[in-house]
């Protein structure tokens, strides 16, 4: 993953961003070890999938329809 704030480059998989949180464990947000930029992992996240997923089938009942 890469940080969209400083750019650097790390493996998300391996983080997360605060480990006490009572959420850790479902969360899927993680934090850049450079610069603390906090985001969401679009690979862990249902909700990202979900829309990813309602795009592709409206773009291709578009080009059906175009």
């Amino acid at each position: 993953m890469k940080c969209a704030l400083c750019g650097y480059e790390f493996d998300s998989t391996a983080l997360s961003c605060h480990s006490s949180c009572p959420l850790a464990a479902g969360c899927n947000i993680v934090c850049c070890p450079n610069c603390g930029y906090q985001t969401v992992d679009e690979k862990r996240s249902g909700s990202v999938n979900l829309l990813l997923k309602l795009k592709a089938a409206l773009s291709k009942t578009q080009t059906v329809e175009g």
